[in-house]
C-alpha cells in the first residue's frame, strides 16, 4: 500500500485562495474535496494522513483521485515561513508537490524591475530548499526536485508582461495580472475604469486593489469581493486571457502538474 501524500499550494491570502478556486475547479478539472451533505452544506474533509482540513486551508481532488490544500498564509513572508515547516514535514506527511505562490509586488513601471525582483524571490526559494534539502537538484521544467525527486518544489509568481497603461494597476501583483485579463477581453470596461479613476476628487493614496475592485463593483457585485477572483475563471474569454499570461509566466505548467 502506498503512504499517504499530499500536494500543497502556499499562497498570500483569501483572495489568491479564491483564484486558485477558480483556476483549480472551472479549467483544470479538480473538485470540492469536502464531502456534501443532502441538503447542500458540507462537511469537513480530511487529509491522506487523517486530520481534518481547517483553518482557512481549501482542499481539492484531481480528476486522477489526487489531493490538494491550498493554504493562504496571509503575507508574502509567512509563505516562506509555512514553506520552510512544510518541507520539514515531508518525512512524517508525505508531500508530492510544493506550489510557492507569491505576488512579484514590484512596479511594473520601472525598467528591468520585474525580472530582478523575480530573481530575488527565488533565490529565497532555493535558500530555504538548500538548508532542508541539502541535495536538491533542478529538473528541467525548472522545479527543485527533494529526495530523488519524491518531492518537486513549484515557484508561481503573479505578474505580466502587460505594458503600463492607467488601465492596470502598477503594481505587480494578483490584481494586475486579473485587471490584464479583463482589459484584454473587455477594453471596454477598462477604459471605463480607468477614467472613473482618473475622475475622483482627493483619491486616496493608489493601491493595486482600486482598479480590480471597480471591475468588480461594475461588472461582478452579485459575487462579492472574495468570489470575484473565482468568478473571473466563468467567463470564457477572461479565462482564455488568464491562462495565456500563466501560460507564460510558468504558472500554467505548474498548475497543471499538481495533477500530472
Amino acid at each position: 500500500m502506498n503512504a499517504p501524500v499530499e500536494s500543497v499550494v502556499l499562497c498570500e491570502g483569501y483572495h489568491d485562495r479564491a483564484f486558485w478556486a477558480g483556476w483549480l475547479t472551472e479549467r483544470l478539472g479538480w473538485t470540492d474535496a469536502r464531502p456534501r451533505r443532502e441538503d447542500g452544506t458540507y462537511e469537513t474533509v480530511r487529509d491522506p494522513f487523517g486530520k481534518p482540513v481547517i483553518r482557512g486551508d481549501f482542499a481539492y481532488r484531481a480528476p486522477s483521485g489526487r489531493f490538494l490544500r491550498v493554504r493562504p498564509c496571509h503575507g508574502d513572508s509567512q509563505v516562506l515561513t509555512f514553506m520552510r515547516i512544510r518541507l520539514r514535514e515531508r518525512t512524517t506527511n508525505g508531500l508530492r508537490r510544493l506550489v510557492v505562490n507569491l505576488d512579484v509586488d514590484i512596479d511594473a513601471t520601472e525598467p528591468n524591475s520585474t525580472p530582478r525582483r523575480e530573481a530575488a524571490i527565488q533565490d529565497a526559494v532555493e535558500r530555504i530548499v538548500a538548508q532542508e534539502a541539502p541535495g536538491w537538484s533542478r529538473t528541467p521544467d525548472g522545479d527543485l526536485s527533494l529526495d530523488g525527486g519524491a518531492t518537486l518544489v513549484s515557484l508561481v509568481l503573479w505578474s505580466t508582461t502587460d505594458p503600463p497603461t492607467p488601465e492596470l494597476p502598477p503594481q505587480q501583483t494578483l490584481e494586475r495580472l486579473v485587471c490584464a485579463a479583463l482589459r484584454a477581453a473587455h477594453p471596454d470596461r477598462a477604459a471605463a475604469v480607468g477614467a472613473w479613476l482618473a475622475a475622483r476628487r482627493d483619491p486616496p493614496p493608489a493601491t493595486p486593489k482600486e482598479h480590480a475592485w471597480s471591475h468588480m463593483a461594475g461588472w461582478y457585485a452579485a459575487h462579492g469581493c472574495d468570489d470575484f477572483y473565482h468568478a473571473v475563471w466563468r467567463a470564457p474569454a477572461v479565462a482564455a486571457e488568464l491562462e495565456a499570461r500563466l501560460r507564460a509566466s510558468g504558472a500554467l505548467r505548474a498548475a497543471a502538474a499538481l495533477d500530472g
